[in-house]
């Protein structure tokens, strides 16, 4: 059976050193998670984040159910419900996923993946690496791409909902996904580091 591990986290230079990047491997879902890297100021926000985002969840639930309820019981059901739990389903999205990259959870083919590093390792960490820069640009585009959406959110007062009945600011909900998306973008930098550095450590030990 799988049992969860922390790859070794290798030490090149200051600017490694500082964020203590997490690249865990975990493919069995029952196991308990790996130990993390060493906590990091970039560490502590991705994982307040993704609290933050476990926050919304339960808020969700919660305003899901009291509209079911007074809609029910009262016939007064909660108005932008459904508005509120669209939006929210993005925000909780961009919450997390700085975190589900960090603790190793984001869904690769490990088929392929992990076996192609075990029988080459130098060949399979730069290939990792690869893929890693393609998560930096993919991510950075969608950051790119939302600041002037959020730049224009902010300063026309964009809102969502019925005026008059129910609405809200949308700037919101674009700051976290333009957030969430940096910080996987700069997470996938980190972890793209690692095995470039894992690589040249070992291709000098070879």
């Amino acid at each position: 059976m799988p049992v969860a591990q922390a790859l070794p986290v290798p030490r090149c230079g200051l600017f490694f050193l500082r964020f203590n990047v997490s690249y865990e491997a975990n493919t069995d879902l029952e196991a308990a998670p790996a130990a993390s890297a060493p906590n990091s100021l970039f560490g502590w926000l991705v994982d307040g984040l993704n609290a933050a985002g476990s926050v919304v969840i339960a808020a969700v639930m919660l305003l899901m159910c009291a509209d079911v309820l007074l809609r029910d019981l009262f016939n007064r059901p909660i108005d932008g419900v459904a508005e509120l739990v669209a939006t929210s389903i993005i925000v909780i999205v961009f919450l997390q996923l700085p975190a589900t990259l960090r603790h190793g959870r984001m869904s690769r083919a490990d088929l392929f993946m992990d076996p192609f590093i075990q029988r080459r390792p130098v060949a399979g960490q730069r290939l990792r690496a690869v893929f890693s820069l393609a998560g930096v640009f993919a991510c950075g585009l969608i950051a790119y791409a939302t600041w002037p959406m959020l730049a224009r959110a902010w300063s026309d007062s964009e809102f969502w909902g019925i005026e008059g009945v129910f609405t809200f600011p949308t700037w919101p909900m674009r700051a976290v996904v333009w957030l969430g998306a940096t910080l996987v973008a700069v997470q996938y930098v980190l972890l793209a580091w690692q095995d470039l550095c894992a690589a040249k450590r070992q291709g000098r030990a070879v």
